[in-house]
């Protein structure tokens, strides 16, 4: 365990260095709003809808915090409100709340402006504040499902109740950049800068732009239609990024009253058949499947445990996360992008049936755009992927597949699109994937045979499956990529059995040995990526026993305090002969 810990506080020095946050916003003022806040917790005797900001709070909360997970509302599930004074100037005005679970109302001083029905996703408000000097901010945060369309009682990951991350409070400036994408057309530096502004009317707009140390700025002539507008550009010094050389560029962008600077890596990512080009060279990928999950703090996390999640995967010879199943906190995609990680990013959906679907196509539709808006400038972000192991071997869902990939690709043109299907050969939507995503557990979950240990099952089934994907019958997925997008099994921290008992260490060290070598030693598959990093509080009491012990996913390769199973260093010694 010494060396083990040795070798990731080396890690640390070696990979990642302490940079600010982007985007920077040079002429916004920009209040910071987390600490302790007033707080009054409603539990589930008041209806959403009578709850008024009036009320009194004289409790306290932590912002970023958790309601549910104090000893006195361990597990329950309602309404709480959250209340604290802002001092503001007069005029237009953005609060951003990070993320949050899994319903909200949001109150400035008594003006209602809007609901939050996206959990874990970043949400802005804009509003025109009235007078300078102090106001009531009121977040209602609900974690009951029954207001929570996109997240359902049985979601294989616990839907905590609380303010997940940072809250700020913004001045805009009432002509100004909304967003900024940063495309890479080629590795010598040529950029496509993608533009979408605010109240700019039709015309040569006037955009200011330096790289790096900006001290070298020009001024061009943007044409806007419709608040929208692109431009080339070629970074001087140009150097590329890759997970070797994590190359990171600036580009300061915008008008005099509001200037921003943007950071993005120089990197392409395509597709040639069956290969993932990642600069022009085929990649491999081998990950790990990541939650935001800890036992105390649930999906609210800080740098340190990020970037010790990170550690732990490099420190497994592993090249690939994927961020599952929602909108990650955006300091994790730029610590990856320091490290050289590569990134699967994904917005909120998970085993959702077709009617669910079809029902909430809208919410389903801009929750996807957001992600998309905000990973554009990541270079680790090489996949962007929606609704997990949701209905889509039902053909009434294509629209909305073709949709979303469609948003994904005009948001984030520097990333693949991708959904994990768990419909295999019955899927009716891979047509819309620029990679074909398999989620499976042969001898765990299904099929499984009762008469042949689970590690006997694997080869079988996944030459089968490899087989019916390399049929060129198969046309939606014959010329396409494929990867292992989930597959593992649970094993227990501390419960050792070298008759490989289910449950046992060994066992799930044995079944991750043969289904890594099963995969990827057959050339259909590009990349493998483990079911899951560490466990992971999950649905409590639902009926289903077998497959929630204590109530966690337990199929980590670390238990949910980061301690490694044999299964994580049976995996490393696997990631590090194949990822060479």
């Amino acid at each position: 365990m010494k060396t083990f810990a040795l070798a990731l506080f080396a890690l640390v020095a070696a990979t990642v260095s302490a940079t600010p946050h982007y985007p920077q916003f040079l002429n916004r003022e920009t209040q910071n709003l987390d600490g302790t806040w007033r707080f009054h917790w409603f539990g589930t005797n008041v209806a959403v809808a009578a709850v008024t900001p009036a009320t009194a709070c004289r409790d306290i909360a932590a912002v970023p915090g958790l309601f549910d997970t104090a000893l006195s509302r361990f597990g329950q599930r309602g309404t709480a409100l959250y209340q604290r004074t802002v001092c503001a100037k007069a005029g237009l005005q953005r609060l951003i709340i990070g993320g949050l679970g899994l319903y909200g109302k949001v109150w400035w001083d008594d003006q209602l402006l809007g609901e939050v029905k996206l959990p874990y996703s970043e949400i802005h408000f804009d509003f025109e504040n009235a007078t300078d000097g102090e106001h009531r901010l009121t977040i209602l945060v609900d974690n009951q499902f029954k207001n929570a369309p996109l997240f359902k009682p049985d979601y294989d990951f616990y839907g905590y109740g609380g303010i997940y991350r940072s809250v700020h409070l913004q001045t805009l400036p009432a002509q100004r950049l909304e967003t900024v994408s940063i495309q890479t057309l080629d590795l010598k530096g040529r950029i496509r800068v993608n533009v979408t502004t605010a109240n700019v009317s039709d015309n040569a707009y006037p955009v200011i732009v330096g790289f790096d140390d900006a001290k070298e700025r020009q001024t061009i002539a943007v044409d806007i239609v419709n608040n929208a507008g692109s431009f080339e550009l070629t970074v001087p010094n140009a150097a590329a990024w890759s997970p070797a050389t994590p190359n990171l560029h600036t580009l300061l962008i915008g008008h005099a009253s509001d200037l921003r600077i943007e950071r993005f890596g120089l990197r392409t990512i395509t597709t040639q058949g069956r290969k993932i080009l990642l600069n022009n060279k085929e990649i491999k990928l081998f990950g790990v499947n990541r939650h935001e999950a800890h036992p105390q703090l649930g999906p609210v996390s800080n740098t340190h445990l990020m970037l010790e999640d990170i550690q732990l995967v490099k420190y497994l010879n592993g090249n690939f996360i994927r961020a599952v199943h929602y909108q990650h906190d955006p300091e994790f995609y730029e610590l990856c992008d320091e490290a050289g990680l590569l990134v699967w990013a994904e917005s909120l959906g998970w085993g959702l049936n077709h009617t669910a679907l079809l029902d909430n196509q809208a919410l389903i539709l801009e929750e996807t755009r957001m992600l998309g808006t905000l990973t554009a400038n990541h270079p680790s972000v090489i996949i962007n992927g929606f609704l997990n192991e949701c209905a889509s071997d039902h053909a009434a869902v294509l629209p909305l597949y073709q949709k979303l990939s469609q948003t994904l690709r005009a948001t984030a043109p520097n990333a693949l699109v991708s959904f994990a299907s768990n419909r295999l050969q019955k899927d009716k939507c891979f047509s819309v994937c620029d990679v074909v995503s398999l989620n499976y557990y042969p001898g765990w979950i299904w099929p499984i045979a009762s008469d042949r240990p689970s590690s006997e099952q694997i080869p079988d089934y996944i030459a089968d499956l490899a087989k019916w994907f390399d049929d060129p019958a198969n046309k939606d997925v014959y010329d396409k990529p494929l990867i292992t997008s989930e597959t593992g099994c649970c094993g227990v921290y501390g419960v050792r059995d070298r008759a490989l008992a289910q449950w046992s260490e060994e066992y799930q060290a044995d079944y991750l040995k043969v289904s890594i070598q099963s995969s990827m030693s057959n050339p259909r598959f590009s990349g493998v990526t483990i079911w899951q990093m560490f466990d992971t509080r999950s649905y409590v009491n639902m009926g289903q026993v077998r497959g929630k012990f204590r109530g966690y996913n337990n199929a980590g390769l670390l238990d949910e305090y980061r301690r490694p199973k044999l299964a994580y260093d049976e995996v490393r010694t696997l990631f590090g002969t194949l990822n060479r």
